[in-house]
C-alpha cells in the first residue's frame, strides 16, 4: 500500500488540509493519507513555531478533520513523538511498516526550503515527495529534485493556520477557513482567542 505521510503542526487543521488529503485518495495517487502532527517542531525557534497548541487540542482537531474527509477510511492521524524531522518521520514509518510504501506531502511554500532539509537529511531524496500547490507559492520547476512530484492539476490551497489563528484573536470570522466541528472545537475550548 502507498501511503502519504503528510506532516505540519495543524495549529489548527483548516479547509485546505482536508483539501490535500481528499485530493491525493480522489485521485489515486496514493491508498491512504496519514496526519503527523509535529509533538516538537524542529524549526521551532526559525519558523516561530515555539508556542505550539496542545499536542493533544490538535490532535483531536485533526481526528475531526479526518473524519469529514470523504473516504474517511482512508485517512489517520498518526503519532512520532520525537523531534519531528521530516526523514526521521518517513525512516520511522518506513522501518516499522516495511510492507508499505511510504512518501511525503508538503506544500509549495516549503521548495524553497528543501535544500535545507536535505543539508540536515540528504536520505530525504530516497523518498517522493508530493509537492501541493499552495496560493502564492509557485510550483517552481528549477527547485524540483528528481524524487518530487508536482500536483499541477490540485485545487490551489489558500488557507493558513498563521492567518486563522490571527483572526480569531482579531474575533474576525473564519467559517469559511475551518470545518464547523474543528470551529466549534476551537470555541469550545476557548483556543487562539
Amino acid at each position: 500500500m502507498k501511503i502519504a505521510l503528510f506532516g505540519g503542526a495543524f495549529d489548527p487543521p483548516h479547509i485546505g488540509h482536508k483539501v490535500v488529503a481528499d485530493s491525493l485518495i480522489q485521485n489515486k495517487i496514493v491508498d491512504e493519507v496519514w496526519f503527523v502532527p509535529v509533538f516538537k517542531h524542529p524549526w521551532a525557534d526559525r519558523y516561530g513555531k515555539q508556542q505550539l497548541t496542545d499536542y493533544d487540542a490538535r490532535v483531536k482537531m485533526l481526528n475531526l478533520t479526518a473524519e469529514s474527509i470523504k473516504n474517511s477510511k482512508k485517512i489517520k492521524v498518526e503519532h512520532f513523538k520525537e523531534v519531528s524531522f521530516t526523514y526521521d518521520t518517513l525512516k520511522y514509518f518506513s522501518e516499522r511498516l516495511p510492507q508499505h510504501e511510504f512518501c511525503w506531502v508538503m506544500g509549495s511554500e516549503y521548495l524553497d526550503r528543501f535544500d535545507d532539509f536535505l543539508k540536515g537529511h540528504p536520505r530525504l531524496i530516497d523518498f517522493t515527495f508530493y509537492i501541493y500547490p499552495r496560493a502564492g507559492y509557485q510550483l517552481n520547476e528549477s527547485l524540483r529534485k528528481p524524487n518530487m512530484i508536482f500536483l499541477t492539476d490540485m485545487p490551489e490551497v489558500t488557507a493558513s493556520s498563521t492567518e486563522i489563528r490571527k483572526l480569531i484573536k482579531e474575533k474576525q470570522p473564519v467559517k469559511k477557513l475551518l470545518l464547523s466541528s474543528v470551529l466549534k472545537f476551537i470555541q469550545e475550548n476557548n483556543l487562539y482567542f
